[in-house]
């Protein structure tokens, strides 16, 4: 009876962790780059990102799969008022904003389409 709640309480309490997702086609040595960018991209992402744009699935919390041309509208910082205000350069540098942009294009893709930022 204990593993059996032990087991549940391990499943209720689950965290959701992205994958990278690269082509297959991708070259080894080019692939090991942008692993070391996507990993910096998912630090990013949680520190600057997920309070606002992460949904409640379940009882996970998951990034969503954002559009190619969301992330670009992003990274151009000309994606909306609101995200310039709570987003300036001072907070995420354009280098930055594009390792996160290489982070969300490159994450396995969860079916779960991206919704408006919850303030």
């Amino acid at each position: 009876m204990a593993a059996a709640i032990a087991a549940l309480m391990s499943c209720a309490t689950r965290k959701y962790t992205p994958v990278a997702d690269f082509p297959p086609e991708m070259a080894e040595n080019i692939r090991t780059e942008y692993m070391k960018i996507w990993e910096k991209g998912k630090v990013l992402y949680g520190m600057n990102c997920a309070e606002c744009h992460n949904q409640k699935v379940g009882r996970r919390m998951i990034i969503p799969d954002f559009s190619r041309e969301k992330l670009e509208g992003y990274e151009l910082r000309v994606s909306n008022r609101q995200h310039e205000e709570n987003m300036p350069d001072e907070r995420v540098t354009a280098e930055e904003l594009s390792q996160i942009c290489v982070f969300l294009s490159f994450r396995k893709k969860t079916g779960i389409p991206m919704q408006p930022p919850v303030r």
